[in-house]
């Protein structure tokens, strides 16, 4: 087993016994499932217009498809260790479960690889603060994004704390009254 196939079993575990929450409500989504999840993320939000820095891996920070972009709702400075506490907020359908991707590309020469979870918005809550206050579990300070299963709308996070949002039905009210 490759280094970051250990990784991702080592980061669900630990997630799932720190934060005493069940593999039922925060999982890595399997092998099988992965392939398609992220084709479809991809396909409705990375921007593939440039032949430089595009694809999911730079949407957070070069901007997403020009589809998607349509659907831009806003971008907002954030402090990085607290903002994710508002997702119950943000996403009003906290009972069903999310995407969670981790953006493990390094070095972007050697292409885009990602960390794909399913977890509910109140066990991805409590993920983040264990991942924010241990460095993802020693794995450096990493992008990532949620996402609604439906793929109706994705929340993005970026290393320059801001967080940005497209698609329908998230409720922005907690960025807006800052």
């Amino acid at each position: 087993m490759n280094r970051s196939a250990s990784d991702i079993f080592r980061l669900e575990h630990e997630i799932i016994t720190k934060c005493g929450i069940s593999k039922e409500r925060f999982r890595k989504v399997s092998g099988s499932q992965w392939e398609n999840i992220y084709q479809k993320i991809a396909e409705k939000y990375a921007d593939k217009t440039k032949t430089w820095k595009n694809g999911l891996h730079w949407a957070n920070t070069n901007g997403y498809s020009p589809k998607s972009m349509k659907k831009l709702l806003g971008c907002y400075a954030v402090d990085y260790s607290t903002w994710f506490h508002f997702l119950p907020q943000i996403i009003k359908e906290e009972n069903k479960m999310v995407y969670f991707l981790i953006d493990k590309s390094s070095d972007w020469y050697c292409g885009e690889e990602f960390w794909i979870f399913e977890s509910y918005v109140s066990e991805l809550v409590k993920a983040l603060d264990l991942l924010n206050h241990t460095a993802f579990l020693d794995n450096g300070w990493l992008d990532y994004y949620v996402v609604s299963k439906k793929y109706q709308w994705i929340i993005g996070f970026n290393h320059h704390d801001i967080v940005s949002c497209i698609g329908e039905g998230l409720n922005l009210d907690c960025f807006k009254n800052q």
